[in-house]
């Protein structure tokens, strides 16, 4: 194959030769021997030098390929002193400025070998090899080559400042060198460098995470991203093509110090800004400078980024904090070079996007790296604040920080210029909507960086103010002097660019609604369709919104003022044109585009004031922001308190908004704003109205008597009861608007959760009459608000006298039972059953019996346990009636979904009751299984009512589970009687029997209904398992088998994690109870199940990538099989053996085997489990196990996973 790539004349065969070269070498390397590899290898490398400008050049690439991956195949046998003489050949080619540079070339391909990922070659050596390599790679070698293609990029700045006048034809080479070194330099600055940190060796040993595939693991992903990095054998699809990938490319890898000369460097800092200006005039030679540009822009932003202690390390924290400025100092300087050259260009040009784009990210990534490197420097018995640190060290800082609110101010200042402009149509064809274009997407970046900011200083005060309330009087003058100083002048400047930025903004958002109304009738048509399309614009723009929010809150006195005056302004001019209207003066000069923008604009105030006086949040009660309540605190009187003019203008506007029915007017009315207005009341009326002073140090006077309580001297009580009043006005004007409604009864469940709103609502004069206007128009509604509307009366209802709390609670029993007698009790139900009118009415009834549930507490627990045992009869019969429908079954298992979840069992006065509540589940379960079987079964796998029904089924069981174990942790437990635990044991086996009767395999195995699924079988191992046992049949018991073997290595996180949990319950409860009373075909079944699923989790934990988060629940689950069947695990490591090349082989993995079985034998977890006697045993502690089974799965995985 040697001779044809010299002789042959053909470049196609030179080609194939060459690859031919490449697979004897990585199948045959034994029998070839390291001398003879690396005396081809050098070979190959001289004919390619040779031959540069002979060989094609598809042949030449792929010659300098396979140099690449003989060198990684002979890496780990070639001596040392060899691979410095080999990489030292490359370097010295690399600065030898031959065209095409073949020590250039192979080096890039050196690198992607090495780092692997997906362009990394099949070795089919185990996972120890290419980590070997990659660790000597990186400390002896990379830097070298790194340095090397530094200096080509260093003398081609300099040739083609020489050659500006020269002909052109020597710039193409300059041009194709210096992309070549950029490709160097950009593979050297995204390399995720090894550790001997014990969790990231583990964490490369298992390969990448695979996490991200479900909602939970993508966040947990998120959060790993922050703090570390990782190597990883395999790429994200879990295919295994890719080697230590980097998991987390937003952040610059964490450099050693021997980096620190070389990357700190100031001259090579500022190269890689001088480099990119160069590649600008790049662009004419497209044929050899494709994207030279975006790799010297994707080079800064990670240069930008340099971080960790190592690359800063000094002798002492002075040297490490002046290398640090120094680097900040340099980076800023080039930075503001930058930013001045992008704000000098037209930002919507042709061919600015990856400028613009790519300068703001590297901002970002520069401003956050900064801010989360802590300053080791310490003033006045104080460690410098990382922000007060930049600024203090560099004198750049202030201009930098200034330029870049500059930049903001003119991203959204040119995005407001498209909107004014001709581009708008090319805008929206090709981006949707200026929102998507580019300009914004950089804005958003900016928007995050100086969020950072803020939150920083905020932090810092709120932290500052802490320590000085337990720290008086103890130095606290001097303590404050030098953060104090310097970050109270920084937020000054914060404040005064907080003015322009939030002008900037609000103007485009102001334009962005004049473009967003249509002009005409056809569009006008078109624009409502899509809207209700869309998701809200307090969702979509939430980030944006909440920046505006944290840049107002700097200066509150002045952004209030400003919104304030916007708000005034347009309900002032809202009310003129409603007036001519009303009037009839309007006539011709009458403009439905006018009227709309002002709502559309009214809309976006609103959202900024909403955003501004209070935080979102829902875990627990929100309180008034700090800076709000300083601001406040400040005003002298009510009238100057625009906090609390902005919410009464707020509810002005909702009272003109709503106009009677029957006006004229109602037909010009925004359910949009009437809705936003809404929202914003559900977020400020339960932090504002009647708010309890205990929770803050100092409220001031004029929101107490805004909002306060009547024994404050409050206005509270009027305003609560106009917000009664606005509700019921809502619903009489906009009764089929489904949104604007929805949101109007949040605000009825916000207030409810507050226990003093709640009290002055129920005994306010309103709250009767509201109740029977509820109950005696529901049918009014839309069938979907009718549950919302239940929960939020019953929420409020137990907050009355008990005598009230009684007559409401029958009200809404009535109107429950009504809407089920009306149909189900009626002569000719059966011939109208599926009569639609019909079954919305049964849908409405099922959905507000499923919101009075939602409402349960210990006021109205026993009502609600009794109106559940009233209506099963009800329910069983249209389980019965609509067994070939989806509807109505769908909707009664939710109701028992949400009866298992709300009702607490334990609160029933007896064991009759609760017998009573477990047999009326348990008819019902039963009547379902009896219509269901077969109906399911003809459904598509992917039928959403289908998998809907199947997941509520499921959790209707869980929640039960969960609720036994409120007053019996296990069946087990003492503290139940053995009639009441039989019972309920039975009613959960049989509701597992019927999730697995009523759905087929396919649906069982949807990554939504399997999660759930197996957390309920889970749980039953662990706390019900004499009634599995006892109760579940045979064939359901093989069903469980496959699907736990499904779960096993599966992509998404929760679902492998709870398949390792349920092995290992499982298993614990056999190996110590023991199933020797169990049928024989059952116990057939156990061993064929147990022992496919130890093979199965053996070969993943061995061979697949396998997220190193779930190593520790798998391997507790393998433990557990292992002791369950030692003979089956013994067979699966003695096919392991076989598959040993030799002998060597066969003894490492013989000898880790054997020390991990003696580490198990001295193990208490292991020992405890074998010893316990309790009826239900706990599963083995993974976390006693982590030692050995680490040590034991890296140790096997390193020479058993081959890639």
């Amino acid at each position: 194959m040697y001779n044809h790539v010299v002789n042959s004349n053909v470049p196609t065969a030179k080609f194939f030769a060459v690859r031919g070269i490449k697979e004897a070498v990585t199948t045959s390397y034994a029998a070839i021997g390291l001398v003879n590899t690396l005396a081809l290898r050098d070979e190959l490398f001289q004919l390619a030098l040779a031959n540069s400008r002979s060989f094609e050049s598809f042949v030449l690439d792929s010659l300098c390929w396979v140099i690449a991956v003989i060198t990684k195949r002979a890496w780990v046998d070639t001596p040392e002193e060899q691979r410095l003489a080999f990489t030292q050949t490359l370097c010295k080619d690399i600065v030898r400025h031959t065209t095409p540079c073949i020590g250039m070339i192979t080096a890039t391909y050196l690198i992607d070998e090495i780092a692997g990922g997906s362009k990394c070659s099949q070795f089919r050596l185990p996972w120890e090899f290419h980590y070997t390599c990659k660790t000597t790679f990186e400390n002896a070698h990379m830097l070298h080559i790194f340095e090397a293609a530094l200096k080509v990029i260093h003398q081609q700045l300099q040739r083609s400042a020489e050659m500006q006048h020269a002909p052109s034809g020597g710039s193409h080479t300059i041009a194709y060198e210096r992309r070549s070194a950029l490709h160097i330099a950009d593979r050297v600055l995204n390399w995720a460098f090894t550790s001997s940190d014990e969790s990231k060796v583990i964490a490369a040993s298992f390969g990448h995470s695979k996490s991200g595939s479900g909602a939970s693991g993508a966040s947990r992903a998120g959060q790993r991203g922050s703090s570390r990095d990782s190597d990883n054998l395999d790429d994200g699809d879990g295919s295994g093509s890719a080697i230590f990938e980097n998991e987390f490319q937003n952040r610059t890898p964490l450099f050693p110090r021997n980096w620190q000369s070389l990357l700190l460097s100031g001259e090579v800092l500022t190269m890689f800004f001088s480099v990119y200006e160069a590649t600008l005039s790049d662009q004419m030679h497209a044929y050899f400078s494709p994207g030279s540009s975006h790799l010297a822009l994707q080079c800064l932003v990670q240069v930008s980024g340099i971080r960790g202690k190592d690359i800063f390390a000094s002798a002492d924290a002075k040297g490490s904090d002046a290398l640090r400025a120094e680097f900040a100092r340099v980076i800023m300087r080039n930075q503001l070079q930058m930013i001045r050259h992008v704000c000098s260009m037209d930002l919507v040009s042709e061919g600015s996007e990856d400028m613009v784009v790519a300068t703001t990210q590297m901002i970002r990534r520069f401003i956050e790296t900064q801010l989360e490197e802590p300053s080791s420097t310490v003033v006045a018995n104080q460690r410098l604040h990382s922000l007060a640190f930049l600024v203090i060290g560099i004198p750049e800082a202030h201009e930098y920080f200034g330029e870049v609110s500059k930049f903001i101010c003119m991203l959204l200042n040119s995005a407001a210029g498209i909107l004014r402009s001709d581009m708008l149509q090319r805008v929206d064809d090709d981006f949707g909507d200026v929102d998507n274009y580019f300009v914004m997407q950089a804005f958003d970046e900016l928007a995050n960086a100086w969020s950072t900011v803020i939150n920083q200083i905020r932090e810092w005060e709120y932290l500052e103010e802490a320590a000085a309330g337990t720290n008086s009087g103890s130095n606290g003058g001097d303590k404050q002097v030098s953060n104090q100083s310097v970050l109270s002048s920084f937020t000054h400047f914060l404040v005064t660019t907080a003015y322009l930025i939030r002008s900037e903004y609000i103007q485009l958002r102001m334009l962005m609604c004049e473009d967003s109304v249509p002009s005409n009738s056809s569009r006008a048509e078109t624009f409502s369709i899509d809207q209700g399309l869309l998701a809200k614009d307090y969702v979509v723009y939430e980030d944006q919104l909440q920046f505006f929010a944290l840049l107002a809150r700097l200066d509150l006195r002045t952004s209030l003022d400003r919104m304030y005056e916007n708000l005034c302004s347009r309900c002032n001019a809202l009310q003129e044109e409603f007036k001519s209207l009303e009037s009839g003066t309007a006539g011709e000069s009458y403009n439905q585009h006018t009227i709309d923008l002002l709502h559309e604009q009214t809309q976006w105030i609103v959202l900024m004031i909403g955003f501004t006086l209070c935080d979102s949040g829902t875990s627990e009660r929100v309180l008034i922001p700090k800076p709000v309540l300083e601001y406040s605190a400040a005003c002298s009187n009510t009238g100057q308190d625009l906090t609390v003019q902005c919410i009464m203008v707020l509810l002005k506007m909702l009272e003109f908004e709503l106009v009677s029915p029957s006006s004229p007017l109602a037909a010009y009315g925004s359910p949009l704003l009437v809705e936003t207005l809404f929202w914003a009341l559900r977020r400020i009326a339960p932090v504002y109205f009647l708010l309890d002073r205990s929770d803050y140090r100092d409220v001031s006077k004029s929101t107490i008597a805004a909002f306060g309580s009547t024994g404050d001297g409050g206005n509270g009580s009027v305003i609560i009861n106009g917000v009664l009043d606005l509700v019921k006005r809502t619903f009489d004007l906009w009764s089929a608007e489904e949104d604007v409604l929805q949101m109007c009864v949040s605000v009825l469940l916000a207030l409810g959760q507050r226990t003093a709103i709640a009290r002055e609502i129920t005994s306010s004069s309103q709250f009767t009459p509201l109740m029977q206007y509820f109950t005696s128009n529901i049918s009014r509604f839309p069938e979907a608000i009718h549950g919302s509307i239940i929960e939020a009366l019953a929420l409020l209802a137990c907050h009355s006298s008990p005598a009230d709390h009684e007559r409401c609670f029958s009200d809404l029993k009535t109107l429950i039972l009504r809407s089920f007698s009306q149909v189900v009790h009626s002569s000719d139900f059966m011939a109208r059953h599926q009569d639609a009118r019909l079954v919305n009415q049964l849908l409405g009834g099922l959905d507000m019996m499923d919101g009075l549930l939602s409402a349960a507490n210990f006021r109205n627990m026993d009502a609600i346990f009794g109106l559940f045992f009233e209506v099963q009869p009800l329910f069983e019969q249209l389980l019965t009636v609509y067994a070939h429908g989806d509807e109505i079954p769908c909707q009664v298992i939710q109701v028992m979904e949400s009866a298992a979840r709300y009702l607490d069992v334990s609160s029933l006065p007896d064991d009759e009751h609760m017998l009573r509540f477990s047999h009326c589940f348990r008819t019902l379960l039963r009547q379902y299984q009896t219509s269901a079987v077969g109906h399911s079964k003809s459904q598509s796998d992917t039928d959403i009512e289908s998998l809907s029904k199947i997941t509520s089924l499921i959790s209707a069981v869980s929640y039960l589970v969960h609720n036994e174990m409120g007053f019996a942790p296990n069946e087990a437990s003492p503290s139940i009687p053995k009639a009441v635990a039989d019972d309920f044991g039975e009613t959960e086996v049989f509701g597992l029997y019927c999730v697995h009767v009523t759905a087929d395999s396919s649906q069982l195995l949807t990554p939504n209904v399997l999660r759930i699924h197996i957390q309920l079988i889970s749980e039953m191992a662990q706390y019900r398992m004499p009634s599995l046992i006892r109760w579940l049949p045979t064939e359901i018991w093989a069903q469980i088998m496959d699907v736990l073997l499904a779960g096993i290595d599966h992509s998404i996180y929760d679902v492998g994690h709870r398949t390792y949990e349920a092995i290992s319950k499982l298993g614990a409860y056999v190996k110590v109870a023991g199933i020797g009373s169990a049928p024989a075909e059952l116990r057939d079944v156990f061993s064929r199940g147990f022992k496919q699923l130890l093979s199965k989790l053996l070969q993943a934990l061995l061979f697949s990538p396998f997220d190193v988060e779930l190593v520790e629940y798998a391997g507790t689950a393998l433990v557990t099989l292992g002791l369950l069947d030692p003979s089956h695990l013994q067979t699966c490591f003695q096919d392991l053996f076989a598959q040993g090349e030799s002998e060597a082989f066969a003894e490492r993995l013989s000898s880790t085997l054997t020390k991990f079985n003696s580490d198990l034998e001295a193990s208490d977890a292991v020992r405890g489990l074998l010893k316990t006697v309790r009826p239900i045993p706990d599963p083995i502690d993974s976390a006693e196990l982590r030692q050995p089974l680490f040590e034991f799965l890296v140790n096997t995985r390193a020479v058993l996973r081959i890639k």
